[in-house]
């Protein structure tokens, strides 16, 4: 059950890596790649002492204890794709998202259709601004349960994402996201964020009276997890005259 890694096989090429890390160690990427490296080889003291050179890794592991648990659960257990997937959400709580990209993957390696890690791996590479790998891991996920509402969900709002980044918004690519979001809702009809997703499209295109129905689910279904959008519903709804 060995996991192959992507940054090669031989020792001259794990040697190379080291070498540029320790020249340029200042290099947060280098730094997380050597200890990605080390992770994929399953040296995992290796791994854990290079994540530790990263400043924004020791702030993490100061902040959350339990990733250092999750740590040894995958030292204790490589093997397992759950200790893996609890080691990359763990890390992606964190904002520590290469090392939560490096996690993911190997629980998918382990499992391919491990549904979970390719959904968490689709979040990850969104916050990353990497769009069309997210697709792909939805699209990965989706093939397995086509009925996970909050992958459709997800799914939607990367279609929007790049809608948005055209001047004016690609609306053959707006329709794609306002369609996964409508199948997110018909799978489950109180996923609040979708009914607020919704209501951003329709007011987007000028249909008021659709965008205060959404924006008005929204606040009923409303769980306060998400301040910024309740404000920003409500801004919405005193807008359209609601």
């Amino acid at each position: 059950d060995y996991i192959p890694t992507r940054f090669g096989s031989t020792d001259e090429s794990l040697i190379d890596l080291e070498q540029s890390a320790a020249a340029d160690p200042e290099n947060d990427a280098l730094q997380y790649e050597l200890a990605g490296a080390y992770y994929q080889a399953r040296r995992f003291d290796d791994a854990w002492d290079q994540f530790r050179t990263i400043n924004a890794y020791r702030s993490a592991i100061e902040a959350d204890p339990e990733i250092a648990d999750a740590e040894r659960a995958v030292q204790a257990a490589p093997s397992s794709k759950e200790t893996h997937f609890k080691l990359g959400t763990a890390w992606a709580r964190a904002r520590l998202l290469e090392p939560a990209e490096i996690a993911f993957q190997q629980a998918i390696a382990l499992e391919s259709q491990y549904v979970d890690a390719h959904a968490n791996l689709g979040v990850v590479y969104y916050q990353m601004g990497r769009l069309s790998d997210a697709l792909s891991e939805y699209d990965a996920a989706l093939a397995t349960d086509p009925n996970d509402a909050d992958v459709h969900y997800n799914k939607g709002a990367v279609y929007v994402q790049q809608a948005l980044q055209a001047s004016p918004p690609d609306e053959a690519v707006l329709t794609q996201g306002l369609q996964e979001i409508q199948r997110a809702l018909e799978i489950n009809p109180d996923l609040a964020q979708a009914h607020f997703s919704l209501g951003v499209i329709y007011a987007m295109r000028g249909q008021a009276q659709e965008a205060i129905v959404e924006f008005q689910k929204f606040l009923e279904l409303d769980d306060d997890s998400d301040p910024q959008a309740t404000t920003a519903a409500q801004t919405y709804l005193n807008q359209l005259g609601q």
